[in-house]
């Protein structure tokens, strides 16, 4: 059986999700000496005793040098990063997966997107173009970036999300499903049960993929009342009640 995960509001979670769990969480991201990301202990115990049953895929919008500093995560065989836009194998992207999204990103103009998101108000981060795959940047006035991105973007070529004050422009051909779909059909044993978990729209496509979708029962995917995806968990105790699932199925 396959897991596919998403990492960050998913399994990882920033101190200000802690909500008062400071004694039962270990800090496994660091940056710059400073923490970023947490676990519960509880979830750290459940994720070492399903790697010894499981293939475990963390599959991210993250770049590759932020999914490195995740402690646990980054050791896994494989790995999506850049929202689809590369598969790690231990660490190093996969030659074949390079050369396909080169081939995609030349349909692509990137640097139009990122002159557009250098216009956007109240940028408190970015723009920056991330790992020539996608334009990212974080506003603290996301209504009026959604209205002018979704007026001056071809949303049939661009997936525009917003998280937060995160802002991403990612071309419709790179998502985390297509990718999983590789791995998957590629490269990992054929015909195996696929579990996928995430918490945003740049996961839908994984979770529709998947044989098995599980969400947090706090996340934005909960609106969406047709979909049969498994809701379990709450803030930073989710990866808990999530990877409970996926040791009952397996």
């Amino acid at each position: 059986m396959i897991f596919a995960t998403d990492l960050d509001n998913t399994m990882i979670f920033s101190h200000r999700l802690i909500g008062g769990a400071e004694s039962e969480v270990h800090c496994v991201e660091f940056h710059q000496g400073r923490p970023i990301t947490y676990m519960t202990n509880t979830a750290i115990e459940k994720l070492k005793l399903l790697q010894q049953r499981l293939s475990i895929i963390p599959a991210t919008t993250r770049s590759i040098t932020q999914f490195n500093r995740v402690e646990f995560w980054s050791t896994m065989p494989y790995a999506i990063v850049d929202n689809g836009g590369a598969i790690l194998h231990y660490g190093k992207p996969i030659p074949q997966w390079k050369e396909y999204m080169q081939k995609v990103l030349v349909s692509y103009d990137l640097q139009s997107v990122f002159n557009l998101f250098c216009h956007l108000p109240n940028l408190v981060s970015g723009p920056k173009i991330v790992d020539d795959t996608f334009v990212f940047a974080r506003s603290n006035e996301i209504e009026t970036c959604k209205k002018i991105l979704f007026k001056k973007l071809n949303t049939k070529i661009w997936q525009i999300s917003f998280q937060g004050t995160k802002i991403y422009a990612i071309p419709k051909e790179i998502t985390k499903g297509i990718a999983l779909r590789y791995l998957c059909e590629s490269i990992l044993p054929c015909s195996l049960p696929v579990i996928a978990t995430g918490d945003s729209n740049l996961d839908i496509s994984m979770l529709e993929y998947a044989t098995y979708g599980i969400i947090p029962c706090d996340c934005s995917l909960c609106s969406l009342s047709d979909r049969n995806w498994t809701k379990v968990g709450f803030s930073i105790y989710a990866a808990d009640a999530i990877l409970s699932v996926v040791s009952s199925l397996v």
